[in-house]
Parts: structure tokens; C-alpha cells; sequence
């Protein structure tokens, strides 16, 4: 080699170059193998999902931070309101599971599989709910004239609360109320309604749910006609846990009863953020009847209360 060109001499290393540049083409391939899909591969397969989604059944993205672009690329169609700001998993029959990266929902990790499909990075999964209960109404989506009557109620007199449609619809923003739909039984003192709207949970989730503010003095009452029920009512309820999870205010109180029958009364607190409660009627099962809520709460001011409920078998 001493007697080589000096030319020749700088190249006899260059053959180290080959396994250093295999194992950066590997490294390469692992980074992109583990990396989160982006915006044009959901928007691919967005045709499988519409294909694969069933009405009534959710879908759902692990891992859990991946389901905003998801709903960017799919839209509404894979994504319908009521189904994403659901108030649970309970009364759903089955999913869709869109997961990436290997990742698995968590809340449905033990559901059975009934099928699976991979396109790309994706792996596709429908689930079936192994003990769904039967939903035979769902009080939120009845929230309207011949279906829902409101009152105020303080001692024997009653203020009817008047449905208006048309109304503006008002937000405020980040570290204002929760929104404030335009068709809503509004009620005499400002901000007194109920209508639907949505709140955030204590994982800053959506979910969907009746607004019904307790008035200072008194009782706010609900009173839905011809409610087919069943074994018994199950509910969540809450406020935004965004703007009430200090928790310095006062209990608020949900009483269920039907002609005079008391179902029972849940009591929650505003740290306690979406939480369940289940009221049974016995003897009612099959039976049409009407079913009121009455909401108080001491000292009512910013008792922004939100309640969803299914009567189930």
C-alpha cells in the first residue's frame, strides 16, 4: 500500500461506508415503520370505514390522541355527533376500532373481535359489546314540544317554561359557559333553559346531554309524556369539569318519579365530573308512562347541570 498513489490510499476505508450505510437505511426503516400515520392515509381509507361502520355503533381510534385527525380525514359521516359525544358504551351494541401503531382502545380492549382487517398501517376491527343493555328511549333525543313539557316550580305555582326555536346560539369560549343551543324551553331569569347541548367530562371528552340549570328557589321539573320504559333508568350526569372542577358549589339533586311514584334522587357534586347513576322501576317494564326530573340545587347560581338518561331493560 506504501507504494500506492496517495489518491488511492485516501480510498482504501471507503468500503466502511457499506454496513454504515445499511444500518442507517435500518434505523430509517424502524423510525418510519413507528411513525403515527398522517392526514392523506386517513383520508384513504375513508371508503373502507363508511364501508365497514354500522348506523348506531361508534367508532373509534386508538391510540386515543390520533382521533382528531382522524375525524379531519373521515368527517362527519365516521364521526356523527351523537354517537362521538355519546354519554357512554353501555347501550352500544358494537364498534369500529381504527388502531395504529399497534395501540388498542382500552375501555374495549376485552370486547370480542368479530372481525379484522388490515389496510396499510391500519388494523380495522369490529367489536361486539358482551353485555349491552336494551335502550328502549333515550331521554336527549326527545327533548322537544309534545314530547318534553318545563316548569318552575315554587311551592303550588308553576311558571311554564316557553319553547323557542330560533333563539342565537351563544359559546363563551374557552373559559366561558358551555354552548347554548338556539331551540331550547326557555325559562324566566336569564339563563334559565333546558335544551341540548354539550359539556366536557373529567378526561375532557365530549358528551351530549340535557342543560337544565336549578333556579335559586325551587325546583326546574321535566316532564316527558309517553316514555315506553323498562327495568330501570340509567343516567350520567354532570357539569363542565373544565369550569367546575373545584368543586365549590353546592349539591345539586335529580329526582325521578312517574304519576306520584318515586324512582329515587341522586345527588352530585361537581368534582365527581360525568358520573353514572342508575334509578330502577320496578313492575314498569313495557309500560308507556309519563316520567318527570326535577332538578334543585341550594343556592342555584352557576349550577350549570347536564344530565343524560336511557330507559333500559
Amino acid at each position: 500500500m506504501a507504494d500506492w498513489p496517495p489518491r488511492v490510499r485516501r480510498l482504501r476505508y471507503l468500503w466502511v461506508l457499506v454496513p454504515v450505510l445499511g444500518l442507517l437505511e435500518l434505523a430509517t426503516n424502524v423510525v418510519l415503520s413507528r411513525r403515527a400515520p398522517g392526514v392523506e392515509a386517513w383520508r384513504a381509507l375513508r371508503g373502507t370505514v363508511l364501508a365497514m361502520k354500522r348506523s348506531g355503533e361508534p367508532v373509534v381510534v386508538a391510540p386515543e390522541w390520533a382521533e382528531p385527525l382522524a375525524r379531519l380525514a373521515l368527517g362527519d359521516r365516521a364521526f356523527p355527533l351523537g354517537e362521538l359525544a355519546r354519554a357512554d358504551d353501555r347501550t352500544v351494541p358494537g364498534l369500529l376500532e381504527i388502531a395504529e401503531l399497534g395501540a388498542r382502545s382500552p375501555a374495549v380492549r376485552d370486547w370480542p373481535v368479530v372481525s379484522e382487517k388490515r389496510e396499510g398501517p391500519f388494523v380495522l376491527r369490529v367489536l361486539r359489546n358482551p353485555k349491552p343493555l336494551q335502550s328502549r328511549y333515550r331521554f336527549v333525543d326527545h327533548v322537544r314540544p309534545g314530547e318534553l313539557s318545563v316548569a318552575l316550580v315554587r311551592g303550588d305555582t308553576e311558571h311554564p317554561c316557553e319553547f323557542k326555536e330560533h333563539l342565537p346560539a351563544t359559546a363563551g369560549g374557552l373559559h366561558g359557559q358551555v354552548a347554548f343551543p338556539s331551540e331550547r324551553f326557555q325559562c324566566a331569569g336569564g339563563e334559565m333553559f333546558v335544551g341540548v347541548t354539550l359539556i366536557d367530562d373529567q378526561d375532557y371528552r365530549p358528551r351530549r346531554c340535557i342543560w337544565a340549570h336549578p333556579p335559586q328557589a325551587g325546583t326546574l321539573r321535566l316532564r316527558f309524556s309517553a316514555v315506553p320504559l323498562g327495568a330501570h333508568l340509567h343516567g350520567l350526569a354532570g357539569l363542565s369539569y373544565f369550569l367546575f372542577r373545584d368543586g365549590v358549589g353546592p349539591p345539586i339533586t335529580l329526582s325521578a318519579s312517574s304519576g306520584g311514584r318515586a324512582f329515587g334522587t341522586v345527588s352530585h357534586r361537581d368534582e365527581s365530573g360525568f358520573s353514572g347513576f342508575e334509578l330502577a322501576t320496578p313492575g314498569l317494564s313495557g309500560q308507556t308512562a309519563e316520567v318527570d326530573f326535577e332538578i334543585r340545587a341550594e343556592g342555584g347560581y352557576r349550577r350549570d347541570f347536564c344530565f343524560a338518561v336511557e330507559a333500559v331493560e
